[in-house]
């Protein structure tokens, strides 16, 4: 979890909020029977407006603890509980000491694999029946950093938070479960999520560079666009 996401509210307050604006607390215990239904439409929103924003750029690190001996490991991030995708891996690093990290090449070869006895520092990696291939075996214990690109977070448990704005997350949820429920101001929630959504697709686009054609190149005059939507030519 970065900074940013940190900010929004977790899953469990979300459910709480949707359940008193559809005036389910009133309810007691009986309440509960609808908690399945209340989340599942704030996954269903979550999913959603990650696929209409572009997904934020979720530069993590984690760090795996090596075995002497052990040459297979999970890609996980046993800190945030999530999976890591090989493909979105930028670089991988292991501590040599307190102040030295060495990084280690992508790709281990059948001639590598063919000194299975040799151990010692890590210098290369691979992926192997889906875990971290590490060459040489290490020959004590070390902690491997990995710098990956985090993609849509988990969003299943009470603690779990979006990676998308809660508050966009929740309109639409509110507006699908007003409509659900038959409410009759289910189009002013309904409204009111299209106006914040497009507010955000907005602030996404300022002050971002289009090119009128090909690359730009350096001295190039290129389109930028302006924080009050208009647009001007910047060398």
């Amino acid at each position: 979890m970065n900074g940013l996401s940190e900010r929004h509210r977790t899953l469990g307050e979300l459910m709480t909020e949707l359940r008193a604006r559809l005036g389910f607390m009133t309810q007691g215990s009986a309440a509960q029977g609808n908690e399945a239904t209340i989340k599942s439409f704030l996954q269903e929103a979550h999913d959603y407006v990650y696929g209409e924003l572009e997904p934020p750029v979720l530069r993590k690190k984690a760090t795996i603890a090596l075995e002497a001996g052990a040459y297979l490991y999970d890609w996980h991030n046993d800190a945030e509980a999530e999976d890591i995708d090989p493909g979105n891996v930028l670089s991988v690093w292991v501590k040599a000491s307190d102040t030295i990290r060495d990084p280690l090449r992508q790709g281990v070869t059948e001639y590598d694999r063919a000194f299975e006895s040799l151990r010692g520092q890590p210098e290369k990696y691979d992926t192997l029946n889906g875990q971290i291939e590490l060459w040489p075996v290490p020959d004590q214990a070390y902690e491997l950093v990995i710098e990956y690109i985090a993609g849509k977070s988990r969003f299943e448990q009470a603690g779990d938070r979006p990676s998308v704005p809660d508050r966009l997350v929740f309109l639409y949820a509110l507006a699908n479960a007003k409509a659900h429920y038959r409410h009759p101001d289910a189009q002013a929630s309904a409204t009111s999520f299209q106006n914040m959504l497009a507010k955000a697709k907005s602030k996404q686009k300022e002050n971002r560079r289009f090119f009128a054609a090909g690359d730009a190149r350096p001295g190039e005059s290129q389109v930028v666009r302006t924080a009050n939507g208009g647009y001007t030519l910047r060398s």
